[in-house]
């Protein structure tokens, strides 16, 4: 993927996040299936990444950098899990809205020849674009987890 390719699947996530409206309450807070997240959990889990993302790595994705390893998965999930539970659907599709419109706003920012300069998380040898490719893999996961849900 490229700069715009990304932008663009970022564009499409908020308007599927704004599709979400149309699932009721039960739809929103149950798990999408047996021992899974709801997807209220799975949308706070997906607006907490992009936090993360804005505050604690883009800013310092830059060329030869060293980045720390990823967060605990299970705990940082957890947390957003718990976060979620504390709120309403629209809430959290608010907060996940706000969030990825930030994250970007940024990105739209950096010049496109930075996309590619290679940069390290713990032992994964990355750039902006080689990590929001992946980043848009895992949007994808989770909204087919949430489509379940709407039947579609």
């Amino acid at each position: 993927m490229k700069k715009q390719q990304i932008l663009e699947t970022h564009k499409n996530y908020q308007t599927w996040l704004d599709s979400l409206q149309e699932l009721n309450k039960e739809q929103a807070m149950s798990p999408y299936a047996p021992g899974k997240w709801s997807p209220n959990e799975i949308i706070m889990h997906l607006a907490e990444w992009d936090r993360f993302t804005f505050e604690e790595r883009l800013p310092v994705m830059k060329e030869g950098a060293k980045l720390e390893s990823f967060p605990a998965f299970d705990e940082f999930n957890a947390k957003a899990a718990a976060r979620a539970a504390e709120q309403t659907f629209e809430e959290t599709v608010t907060y996940a809205k706000n969030e990825r419109q930030r994250l970007t706003q940024k990105l739209q920012e950096i010049d496109e020849d930075e996309w590619d300069k290679g940069f390290h998380i713990g032992d994964h040898a990355l750039s902006i674009t080689s990590y929001f490719t992946d980043f848009s893999q895992h949007d994808e996961h989770h909204k087919r987890q949430i489509e379940q849900v709407r039947g579609s």
